[in-house]
């Protein structure tokens, strides 16, 4: 398709003009002309589709959805699936050798390289849901330190024009109002960074999930502290019956015993007993050992957590606190009791005190999901069942 270019000094109309037609042409006529022209062009192209498609709307992801959507998307996952399944099909052989030369040892060690492997694919469940609970709230975090920040900047246009209003009004100087200019400038330098921050955050977060990244995505949930309290001795109770550290500290001491109690007989050589003997001792200290560390880590986490939801109180206060210094400064300012640098530094401490508080709570969150996922770890019975 040619398509005619109309020299620049021609007035666009007149072209269309001719001797029987002197009128101007609609204005709806030129957008209808302007939209074919565009259409045959983009059809020229093959490309029609995507000229006149809207852009699309963001994405709104809750934390379940981007949980499940890396579920089905993240190869690290798929890869580990796998190895399950590849497992599974040892474990089966392991069962044929033994309808050959049945071993209650070799048949126990086999059940526990597979429950090996669906340990190995729960660990690795947990960890992507881990990830991406981090990459969530980072992007939470980044929404909301977009939203401060741009509120700190209308708050420093705002500064700006009650300066300038008081050096019109003799009442403020030129340095005042340059110290207002030069706060405004920063804010909104700071604006372009959170944006920054805030595209790399949601780049981020669809590399997790497995996510294009060239769509559009927004978390939806709120910026608020995970609700509930935790029961420290049940969540305790609960990791010492299935954490797999301890868990599989217990099968091997289950192996040892059996080893150990097959060869107490006079047809075994005196060193192999010792031997055995020896080897079901360190096993003994080995599961003693697993549930220390278990108590220990899961005491550790948990005043962890205490420490942030503590951290959270302290940092609400002092947002409280900041709010009502910057009202009465601006009040204050407004009647000729405070210089520019006051009302400016008031604003400063503002913004500081709310990204901080925003962030005491990401801290609090991801230290909670932390903990949940940890002490919460499924029992053998339902081992298969979560990892899958």
């Amino acid at each position: 398709m040619t398509i005619k270019m109309i020299p620049k000094h021609v007035k666009y109309g007149h072209w269309l003009n001719s001797a029987k037609a002197r009128r101007p042409v609609p204005m709806a006529v030129h957008m209808a002309i302007a939209i074919l022209a565009a259409v045959a062009i983009c059809a020229s192209l093959g490309q029609i589709t995507v000229c006149v498609a809207a852009e699309s709307e963001p994405l709104e992801l809750t934390l379940d959805e981007a949980r499940s959507y890396a579920i089905d998307h993240s190869h690290d996952y798929a890869i580990a699936v796998l190895e399950l399944e590849a497992s599974a099909i040892q474990f089966k052989m392991a069962e044929a050798d033994a309808l050959i030369r049945p071993s209650v040892i070799a048949s126990k060690r086999a059940t526990g390289a597979k429950k090996d492997a669906e340990r190995a694919l729960v660990a690795k469940r947990q960890s992507l849901m881990l990830d991406v609970d981090r990459a969530y709230y980072d992007l939470i975090t980044a929404q909301e330190r977009a939203k401060i920040i741009h509120s700190s900047e209308e708050q420093a246009q705002e500064s700006l024009r009650v300066v300038s209003l008081k050096f019109n009004s003799g009442l403020a100087s030129k340095m005042d109002v340059m110290s207002a200019e030069i706060a405004l400038e920063r804010a909104i330098a700071e604006t372009i960074s959170a944006q920054n921050h805030l595209e790399l955050a949601q780049l981020a977060l669809k590399r997790t999930i497995g996510m294009d990244l060239d769509a559009s995505v927004v978390a939806v949930d709120s910026a608020e502290p995970i609700a509930g309290e935790i029961d420290f001795e049940a969540a305790l109770a609960l990791a010492l019956r299935n954490r797999p550290e301890i868990v599989k500290a217990r099968e091997a001491l289950e192996i040892c015993e059996l080893e150990a109690g097959f060869a107490d007989n006079e047809y075994t050589p005196k060193l192999t007993k010792q031997q055995l003997n020896n080897a079901l001792e360190q096993a003994r200290l080995a599961a003693k050992q697993a549930e220390r560390g278990v108590r220990v880590e899961a005491r550790q986490m948990y005043l962890s957590l205490e420490e942030s939801r503590r951290a959270i109180a302290i940092a609400s206060a002092a947002t409280k606190q900041a709010v009502e210094n910057y009202r009465i400064m601006k009040l204050r300012y407004e009647h000729g009791m405070e210089i520019a640098n006051s009302l400016l530094g008031a604003q400063l401490s503002l913004t500081e005190a709310k990204l901080s508080e925003l962030q005491s709570i990401m801290n609090y969150n991801i230290a909670r999901l932390r903990f949940d996922a940890w002490a919460n770890y499924p029992a053998e019975d339902n081992l298969a069942g979560e990892a899958k």
